[in-house]
């Protein structure tokens, strides 16, 4: 007989940041043009979480880990620095009402509005799908490499974006 762990619940909330003005120029009018594609649409868009600090990503990390709420594992990155949410070049849409729980429609017409937009849609990856997640498509990687890392210490984040054809 299996034995079942049960995992206490999860700590506060570490503040997540929403503002667009965290994002990388070129990424920030993709986002603006897709929640505008949206609306035209009647689907009602909230730009969830734009740049994410460790301390946020690590209380990411930790959902079916070291706690849980019932949502099981949110993330696979536990830095800020293994995700494009740490550069400013990735967002999380909602609908701004049903947040997750959005119907399929919403989630599909993202992901098109997405691509037509020259980003990458999270909910395209076959491993672990993440239907709110949307980052920039030009030159990189699915995720971040050190080199990110390292730009981003000798030359803030709009090194970064440089290189990647976002600023």
């Amino acid at each position: 007989m299996r034995s079942v762990i049960t995992l206490p619940p999860p700590p506060p909330e570490i503040p997540r940041l929403s503002a667009l003005e965290h994002l990388a120029p070129r990424f920030r009018d993709a986002v603006i043009a897709v929640c505008e594609e949206l609306a035209t649409k009647h689907w009602p868009a909230l730009v969830y979480e734009t740049l994410r600090t460790d301390p946020r990503q690590q209380w990411l990390f930790g959902f079916g880990r070291r706690y849980s709420d019932g949502r099981g594992i949110v993330t696979n990155s536990e830095d800020a620095d293994e995700t494009w949410h740490g550069f400013g070049l990735a967002v999380d849409i909602v609908h701004a009402r049903r947040y997750w729980l959005a119907p399929e429609e919403f989630w599909a017409s993202l992901g098109s509005a997405a691509r037509r937009h020259g980003l990458v849609w999270g909910g395209d990856w076959p491993s672990f799908p993440d239907r709110p997640h949307l980052q920039w498509g030009g030159r990189m990687r699915r995720s971040p490499s050190p080199r990110a890392a390292r730009l981003r210490e000798s030359g803030g984040l709009p090194a970064v974006w440089a290189e990647v054809g976002a600023l």
